[in-house]
């Protein structure tokens, strides 16, 4: 005991006990004071809701979130069935019964795609001349005509572009400049417009012009970032990439990162067993190849240049 304690007879509390105390003092208080406290109005919300008001809306309450789908409102497009049944797009007019195979390779793809949750689908051969732009038409014609589906078509062979010539319609500019971020999905991008083919859910991205160095500009962060930007806002089912040949040049090794699967575009007579080999080698064992494309039209005539 202490020496004021044995003056005044009163013993003296511990710095524990006396902390409890107060603790509990505050407890009983506090209803007492919220009682007291005008509630908050809608005018004057709780900081808890002002700070979630600032994270959805920004600094200007009053503008409401939008949600925006950019499908709707992407430039539409004509086609022309006489330049397609030129170039060989055998799925538009559906005449050719060499359609067929195509039917079934859109279907075989949409299943494994939604088997593994999949979107990008690299579109490549191991050389030039096998018909893999002619196949990328062929097919994102075919996968059109699902409804509900959408798909997109890309044009990233930035060395030699032809998909714009093979589906005859004209390119808004070099893609490269929307992979670099410098124009954006909506004024880049088109959607096929009303036709009496039943073409239906498919936007393109076209090129215009050769790319000087396509395989850093793929490779590069700010492309995944579009790429991503662009399924946010058109959500498509499938997006297909017209990718260069594989052993040509480093841009399908360079651009791997961004796509889920591969189809290989084979041109008969025109590759070896290790031709094919390589490619897939150089593609890498992650990768999954969906299938082995084997094109036995007479390439030249078929293929677009690629």
């Amino acid at each position: 005991m202490s020496e004021r304690s044995r003056r005044d007879g009163r013993r003296r509390l511990g710095a524990e006990a006396r902390a409890a105390i107060l603790d509990r003092i505050a407890e009983v208080d506090a209803p007492a004071r919220e009682a007291e406290a005008p509630a908050p109005s809608a005018a004057t919300p709780d900081p808890a809701t002002r700070a979630l008001r600032a994270a959805v809306l920004g600094n200007d309450e009053n503008m409401l979130p939008q949600i925006h789908d950019l499908w709707g409102s992407l430039r539409r497009i004509p086609v022309d069935e006489a330049t397609l049944e030129g170039n060989l797009v055998i799925t538009a007019s559906r005449r050719d019964p060499a359609h067929a195979p195509f039917d079934l390779l859109r279907t075989r793809l949409l299943q494994a795609l939604d088997e593994h949750g999949w979107k990008r689908v690299a579109i490549t051969s191991p050389t030039r001349g096998c018909g893999k732009t002619f196949t990328a038409a062929n097919l994102a014609i075919a996968l059109s005509r699902y409804e509900n589906r959408r798909t997109v078509l890309l044009d990233f062979d930035m060395r030699a572009p032809a998909l714009a010539d093979v589906l005859g319609i004209s390119a808004p500019g070099p893609i490269a400049d929307w992979i670099r971020g410098t124009t954006s999905s909506g004024s880049h991008l088109q959607r096929v417009g009303q036709n009496l083919l039943g073409i239906g859910g498919l936007a393109v991205g076209l090129n215009d012009r050769p790319e000087t160095y396509p395989a850093e500009l793929l490779q590069d962060r700010k492309a995944a970032a579009v790429l991503d930007q662009m399924q946010e806002e058109l959500t498509p089912d499938a997006v297909l990439f017209d990718l260069p040949p594989a052993l040509s040049h480093d841009d399908v090794t360079a651009f791997r990162a961004r796509y889920d699967c591969v189809l290989m575009v084979v041109g008969g007579g025109r590759n070896s067993a290790e031709q094919i080999r390589e490619a897939v080698r150089r593609i890498g064992d992650d990768k999954p190849i969906l299938g082995m494309i084997l094109n036995r039209a007479e390439e030249d005539a078929a293929s677009g240049a690629a």
